[in-house]
C-alpha cells in the first residue's frame, strides 16, 4: 500500500520519536522508500504501476510502453513516462526501479493514453500509436523516407507486423500534434 511520510507520522504519533519508527520499518523490509515523503509497503508491486504516482500528471510511454506492447524486442527495464509543462527531465532510482520522465507537447499530452487495471494499482500508459508517437518526438530529425524507415525496423527494431497492425488513422491524428520532423515522417510514410 502506497504511504506518505504524513500518513505514517499520524499512525506512528503514540511514539515517542515517530520518524525513528519510520526508519525502522524501512530498515526491517515493510516499507519502501519510492521517493522522499512517499513508501510502498508491498515489495511484490511490478514497478510500472508505481510510475503514475512518483511524478504527475504522467502515463507510461516511449520505451516501456513499445515494449510492454511487443513492439520492440529488446527488454526495457527503465519505466519510461511521458509528462507536460515540466521543462526539465526528471528521474527516481527506487528498489523498484529506474523511473524518467519527459515532456511531451501540451496539445499532445491529453490525447491517447489508457488507464488500465493494475494487479495492486491502476495505472495511465500511452496507446500503441501515441508511444510510438510519443518516442519519435524526443529523438534528433532524421532526414529522407529511406532514412527514416531503416532507423525504424533496423534501428529500433520496430516489429514490422505489430507496425502494420497499427490504426494508421489514429498514428496520424497524433503525429499531427507535434509538429516534429520525425512525425512528419511518420505521416509520409503511412500515407
Amino acid at each position: 500500500m502506497l504511504v506518505s511520510t504524513d500518513q505514517l507520522m499520524i499512525t506512528y504519533s503514540n511514539y515517542k520519536s515517530p520518524r525513528n519508527k519510520i526508519s525502522s520499518l524501512v530498515k526491517q523490509g515493510k516499507l519502501i522508500p519510492l521517493k522522499r515523503g512517499l513508501y510502498e509497503s508491498e515489495a511484490s508491486v511490478p514497478g510500472y504501476e508505481l510510475a503514475g504516482c512518483l511524478y504527475g500528471p504522467s502515463y507510461i510511454s516511449f520505451e516501456y510502453a513499445l515494449f510492454y506492447y511487443g513492439m520492440i524486442p529488446e527488454r526495457v527495464t527503465v519505466y519510461t513516462s511521458a509528462t507536460f509543462r515540466k521543462n526539465r527531465s526528471k528521474e527516481f532510482i527506487n528498489d523498484f526501479g529506474v523511473y524518467t520522465y519527459k515532456d511531451v507537447p501540451s496539445n499532445a499530452y491529453p490525447q491517447g493514453y489508457i488507464r488500465v487495471e493494475g494487479e495492486f494499482y491502476p495505472f495511465l500508459i500511452a496507446e500503441r500509436e501515441k508511444a510510438l508517437c510519443d518516442y519519435l518526438s524526443i529523438l534528433p530529425p532524421i532526414r529522407g523516407k529511406k532514412d527514416f524507415k531503416e532507423y525504424l525496423f533496423d534501428g529500433m527494431r520496430l516489429d514490422e507486423e505489430e507496425f502494420e497492425d497499427m490504426d494508421f488513422a489514429r498514428l496520424c491524428k497524433y503525429a499531427s500534434l507535434y509538429h516534429k520532423t520525425n512525425l512528419d515522417q511518420l505521416i509520409r510514410l503511412v500515407e
